[in-house]
């Protein structure tokens, strides 16, 4: 009762910071209802109506594009810039223009027109250090930024890369000088944080810039650092050792290694002991992270982390809500106020493990999503914790998870060789 007490104050106490804190992972980035079983069967869907329903998502979502390439949040200041939703669509429209069956999108909105007008934004506000900002010197998650930039620029032809080199150098460089090598002075990064990357980003000069790292934002810098991995093998094995210590016993991962932090978001459990620390709960948004950002540093799929990470995910298998939340109101809350960034991470899981017991569920989460969405071709979460009920933010993901989706993608025809990346 100790231990609960003393973990709901806080948290209910952080609410309002917490809100603020993850912006743009919303942005991704990865629910809905207390962890309840799955309510909708795992039968395949019919791949025309997972098109039809990203039609219509895709329309929505170009007609708010603004004439300069950006997306700008009307709902939350930290968003209204244009680098951090900007970059988040870049990268889901990126994904749907890597596998788009020209014949199954309907007229007018294929994603690459709005792509390239958002990419020209992008890197025309490269700033020196090699991070996102707006015209006027404004960062949003500049973090977050680059790295969705690099992975959106990532996934295009070689032949459409090739012009954006400098830039795309610019960033990897900005990514690598991000991560946390060492603990600071100041104590925004302790010996725990080396190897990752945090939420604060800006001139990697500037020590203040770099605080607490936490699993979302290393997963995705480590995506966009992938294809240059070779070049940076003391990055990768850094992060490697990160995630090594993150991960939890039970094979899931947390946030923060600080079980008491508000970040956390699924809590802590109370310890066995009065004496015993706290641990902090695994849940499904950083597990299937975690997972991904494994294999981003070329972890083999057989490797005891890998195998835990899954593990984990495949006793956990629900698709209409977060897993890993207990069910108290604040929790239940927060929970539910993620639930579209859990599912674009669990379908990049999903996609990148399809034979994976989890994976079998991802008709399921098609299914899911294709229930939630508004007349008007928008998704929406009616919980506000993260963000997500601006439109912007889970319309992009709910976007990105059914473009990634293993049941999203048509099984008979496939793209030249020439047109693979």
């Amino acid at each position: 009762m100790r231990a609960a007490i003393r973990h709901l104050t806080c948290r209910s106490i952080n609410r309002s910071h917490a809100r603020c804190a993850l912006g743009i992972v919303l942005l991704v980035v990865a629910s809905v209802l207390s962890v309840t079983p799955l309510t909708r069967a795992a039968e395949p869907l019919d791949v025309n109506r997972i098109h039809a329903a990203t039609n219509r998502g895709l329309e929505w979502l170009v007609a708010q594009q603004h004439p300069d390439g950006a997306w700008r949040s009307t709902s939350y200041t930290q968003l209204n810039a244009g680098p951090g939703a900007t970059a988040l669509a870049a990268a889901t429209l990126a994904q749907l223009s890597r596998d788009e069956q020209p014949e199954a999108l309907a007229p007018g909105v294929a994603p690459q027109a709005a792509l390239k007008s958002a990419l020209a934004y992008l890197l025309k506000n490269l700033a020196p250090a090699g991070h996102v900002r707006d015209a006027s010197g404004a960062n949003e998650y500049p973090t977050y930024a680059a790295a969705l930039t690099l992975i959106a620029l990532n996934k295009l032809p070689a032949a459409q890369r090739e012009p954006h080199a400098a830039a795309i150098r610019k960033m990897q460089a900005y990514l690598v000088a991000a991560q946390v090598t060492q603990p600071l002075p100041n104590k925004l990064a302790t010996a725990d944080d080396v190897g990752g990357w945090g939420l604060v980003g800006g001139d990697p000069t500037d020590p203040s810039s770099f605080r607490t790292s936490n699993v979302s934002t290393t997963r995705f810098a480590l995506e966009a650092l992938q294809p240059v991995a070779a070049d940076h093998p003391e990055t990768f094995e850094r992060g490697k050792k990160s995630l090594a210590r993150r991960q939890q016993a039970d094979g899931g991962f947390a946030f923060l290694s600080d079980p008491l932090d508000q970040l956390n978001k699924a809590g802590a459990n109370d310890p066995p002991t009065p004496d015993a620390p706290f641990v902090a709960r695994s849940y499904g948004t950083t597990t299937a992270d975690g997972l991904l950002a494994l294999r981003a540093c070329g972890i083999a799929d057989n490797n005891p982390h890998i195998a835990a990470a899954l593990a984990w995910l495949n006793a956990h298998p629900n698709v209409d809500a977060v897993p890993g939340f207990p069910n108290d109101e604040v929790s239940t809350a927060m929970a539910d106020g993620l639930y579209y960034y859990y599912a674009a991470s669990l379908a990049h899981a999903m996609a990148a493990y399809p034979d994976a017991d989890f994976a079998r569920q991802a008709p399921a989460l098609a299914a899911e999503l294709l229930a939630r969405q508004r007349a008007d071709g928008s998704w929406a979460n009616p919980i506000s914790t993260m963000r997500e009920d601006d439109p912007l933010v889970a319309t992009t993901l709910a976007l990105n998870a059914l473009a990634t989706l293993p049941s999203s993608q048509p099984e008979t025809k496939t793209k030249p060789a020439d047109q693979r990346e």
